[in-house]
């Protein structure tokens, strides 16, 4: 992609890890302009550019977005991030150039700012006439460009890769289950056989810790796969027939059936619209998940009123600059012991808590591309939007531009 890239623009493009230090082999050197090649050939110069690729990959991260610097050399370059999972993986270094023709200033200021590394300015001087100059706009776009490609190719790279390590668990599952039914046909008479689907049993292993409960689901999905016998038809129904199962089971339990329901919604519309068997179960195996992490927030709800008027306070007042002991007040409770009992049933402080109700009111304005930035950190309790950006990147990952732009309708 890159070569393509320089192919095409003309500039050239690198990548670094997260310490700026580049992931191609030593050739890729020639790939720079002649000035970097001095540069990089001085003692100190290759260290220097790596640390200034490093705070420049940072800084780009941070913002979630392209960011343009001026190198310790004295060109022009911008650093892209790439980021996976919300996390800074590294970043695309792009540029070598000038943003204007050189001038007296700029002939002294080169020589101050690389005095460190040499004496002999002849042949430095002489590589700047090979530097491309271009526009502002051309270096915002080509930014932009790297990155977003970039960050598209990792994402649908990485989702490919936990698929295929997701199928491939699949299947080890799946063929440790036909050893298993092996040795119990031997040992039992076919008539002797139960459903794998028994109610009861579920509702005491979902009593389990989520570890243990969710080994045992996924050893009902391997079972249920095995007895389809590689017929797809058969599989499809044994696997809706288990997500049914566990809808009956949570109503049994006394759960609110909404967010189960959607679960299977969601799950059987899969099961039916892909071919692959592999495929089905890694749906199935997802819907499970889905069902654990509905089950744990069910079992945290709170039950104490004082919590109820606590959060009822928050949900209401979540602009404002509220305070633990207001927050405490609203129930008639000490700061500490209100803190206390918070943090038992909800695990989470009281504070906590208020950023968490501020974020995810800010997620729902981010949605109407017609609010700015700083209008929606005002209108959730923030003044300032480089604080809100900084406090929305520790809960969601990512910044709130990178929210807009992956959920952009």
């Amino acid at each position: 992609m890159l070569d393509a890239f320089t192919t095409t623009t003309g500039l050239m493009a690198n990548i670094v890890d997260g310490e700026g230090v580049s992931i191609f082999p030593r050739k890729g050197i020639k790939k720079c302009c002649k000035f970097c090649r001095i540069i990089y050939s001085l003692e100190g110069g290759k260290n220097r550019c790596q640390a200034a690729y490093k705070r420049a990959g940072k800084q780009a991260a941070l913002f979630g977005e392209p960011y343009i610097f001026r190198c310790p050399s004295g060109l022009i370059e911008w650093a892209a991030p790439i980021v996976l999972g919300g996390e800074h993986v590294g970043t695309i270094i792009c540029g070598q150039v000038l943003m204007w023709e050189p001038e007296e200033f700029f002939w002294i200021e080169l020589r101050k700012m690389n005095q460190t590394l040499t004496d002999d300015f002849e042949e430095l001087f002489e590589a700047v006439g090979e530097l491309a100059i271009v526009t502002g706009n051309q270096v915002q776009a080509s930014a932009y460009l790297l990155y977003v490609v970039a960050n598209y190719i990792m994402k649908a790279g990485w989702e490919n890769f936990e698929q295929s390590r997701e199928f491939a668990r699949q299947r080890t599952l799946y063929h440790a289950e036909i050893e298993n039914h092996k040795s119990r046909e031997e040992q039992a008479d076919k008539s002797d056989r139960r459903s794998l689907l028994d109610e009861d049993e579920i509702i005491v292993q979902l009593q389990q810790n989520r570890k243990k409960a969710k080994a045992y689901l996924e050893g009902l999905i391997s079972g249920l796969r095995y007895e389809a016998h590689q017929n797809l038809a058969q599989l499809r129904a044994k696997m809706t027939e288990l997500l049914v199962v566990l809808s009956r089971v949570v109503n049994r339990i006394g759960l609110a059936m909404a967010p189960f329901l959607h679960i299977n919604d969601q799950a059987i519309g899969q099961i039916y619209q892909t071919t692959s068997q592999e495929n089905i179960s890694v749906i199935t195996s997802k819907a499970v998940d889905a069902y654990l992490e509905q089950l744990e927030a069910a079992a945290v709800k709170p039950e104490n009123p004082n919590i109820s008027l606590m959060t009822d306070y928050i949900d209401k007042h979540y602009p404002d600059n509220l305070t633990v002991e207001a927050i405490a007040d609203a129930a008639c409770l000490s700061p500490g012991y209100a803190g206390r009992i918070f943090k038992e049933q909800l695990g989470l402080s009281i504070m906590d808590y208020v950023l968490k109700v501020r974020i995810d009111k800010s997620k729902k304005l981010l949605l109407n591309p017609h609010y700015q930035i700083q209008a929606i950190a005002e209108k959730v309790g923030y003044g300032d939007a480089g604080y809100f950006t900084k406090v929305f990147r520790k809960f969601e990952g990512i910044t709130p531009t990178q929210f807009r732009k992956i959920h952009k309708r």
